[in-house]
């Protein structure tokens, strides 16, 4: 306990024993009442050893009685002994963490209390009985009811719910979940579960989300991007014809006009001729993306349209001093629209051209045609830079570009065209460049 606690024994035995000695000699010598008087001090000497003796063994049992119970308001002593020390030590390194869990608790809480998505965490007790772990917010809010802490209120008041776990036997599902609240119209949710087990416990997790909610965000989603760039390429068009709009009244005005103003008006005429020309492209460009002609199927030799379609951009990619690869092991024939199927092809190539650019060096163009089981693929990529990964989500948006002549529906067009022919395009990252992917399926 350290050496002032073994210092005050040794010098409390020492007094114990001169008293007994000295109270033995008095009893010897018939001073009865001196000996008595000795007993008594031998016994109160007795008493304040054994408090002595008791007083770091109660503080040392009532600080592990605080960490045990968690309740750290305990002030600890100043005793200086090296175990009392040591024990006070774990007690604030212990008080530390306690706040310190508590602390990311309630961080963690707040997280899942802020997503939409609806959770609910039960945890398996030694009886092997589920009973309520944690319920967020957004769970609430699904059924309307408050964030119960009790599994037998949830079970009272959330049946159709709790019969589900019953039903699934607490196993790990992903599935849809059509559920009525307070006969409501029906609402379908996604529903997912798994099923974590610690060394004390099992933990089930339920989350449930909104397949409506999730819809509707991606639709608001898509038109926010798109009114953005329509919006976009209108300002731009409009806003030059409405100032030279307003300058040319200058003209009007004036009685008469030298070369000067001739050649000016004449400037603002063409100026305005090529914003409306271009107006009329954008606008006949969102009629394509959205009314071209219907996917008419025959057997294709994807080989041999490939190497039309190079064939085609032949002059612009030896002008760009682009080499291009076909890879084919045997020829590939499939069910496709050949003229719609041509016209991705056209459009992956010449946005690969403009990709290449900007590489000094070689430039490599990179065409593949396979086919597996049921489906032919053809990929193209080339040795630029890729996509950059802030526009990767943006680039299948209508009229979204990064190039200043660029009308931005090649790739929405193509996605489309794809999606007609019961295919989809799509994209992958290889060692920085980007590889578009044209899949074909059988239907």
């Amino acid at each position: 306990m350290g050496r002032s606690f073994v210092i005050k024994i040794i010098l409390r035995l020492l007094v114990f024993c001169g008293l007994s000695v000295i109270s033995v000699l008095l009893f010897q010598n018939e001073f009865p009442l001196t000996g008595f008087f000795i007993l008594l001090c031998i016994l109160g000497l007795i008493i304040e050893f054994y408090h002595l003796l008791n007083k770091p063994f109660r503080e040392v049992h009532r600080t592990i009685l605080s960490i045990h119970r968690e309740d750290f308001s305990l002030k600890m002593s100043n005793n200086k002994g090296e175990v009392l020390k040591d024990l006070s030590l774990l007690y604030e390194k212990q008080k530390y963490k306690h706040f310190e869990q508590e602390s990311i608790k309630i961080i963690y809480s707040n997280i899942l209390n802020g997503i939409s998505t609806g959770l609910l965490i039960l945890r398996k007790t030694e009886k092997e009985e589920w009973n309520l772990f944690f319920i967020n917010q957004g769970f609430a809010d699904i059924f309307q009811i408050p964030v119960y802490t009790s599994w037998t209120n949830l079970k009272r008041n959330l049946s159709v719910i709790t019969e589900k776990f019953e039903e699934i036997q607490y196993k790990e599902v992903n599935q849809t979940l059509e559920i009525t609240i307070d006969s409501k119209e029906v609402q379908t949710y996604s529903f997912k579960t798994s099923l974590i087990k610690t060394y004390n416990y099992s933990y089930y997790i339920v989350s449930l989300d909104s397949i409506q909610s999730i819809v509707e965000k991606k639709e608001k989603q898509a038109w926010y991007d798109l009114m953005k760039v329509l919006s976009h390429e209108m300002m731009n068009t409009l806003t030059p014809i409405n100032s030279l709009a307003n300058s040319m009244t200058y003209f009007v005005e004036k009685d008469s006009w030298d070369t000067e103003d001739k050649k000016d008006f004449k400037e603002s005429l063409e100026t305005i001729q090529k914003k409306t020309v271009h107006m009329l492209e954008f606008v006949d460009n969102y009629r394509l993306l959205t009314n071209f002609p219907q996917a008419q199927k025959k057997l294709t030799n994807l080989s041999a349209l490939v190497h039309s379609c190079v064939e085609i951009m032949k002059t612009n990619l030896e002008e760009r001093n682009i080499q291009v690869d076909i890879q084919t092991s045997d020829e590939v024939f499939y069910n496709i629209d050949p003229i719609l199927t041509e016209r991705v092809l056209i459009n992956l190539i010449t946005n690969s051209m403009y990709a290449l650019d900007t590489v000094e060096g070689d430039r490599h163009l990179f065409v593949k045609i396979y086919q597996e089981t049921n489906r032919a693929f053809i990929e193209v990529q080339d040795n630029g830079q890729g996509i950059d990964n802030t526009i990767r989500d943006k680039i299948f948006i209508p009229f979204f570009t990064t190039r200043d002549t660029g009308a931005g529906i090649g790739l929405a067009l193509s996605k489309n065209i794809m999606e007609a022919q019961n295919g989809y395009l799509t994209y992958k990252n290889v060692e920085g460049a980007t590889v578009f992917i044209m899949s074909f399926i059988e239907e």
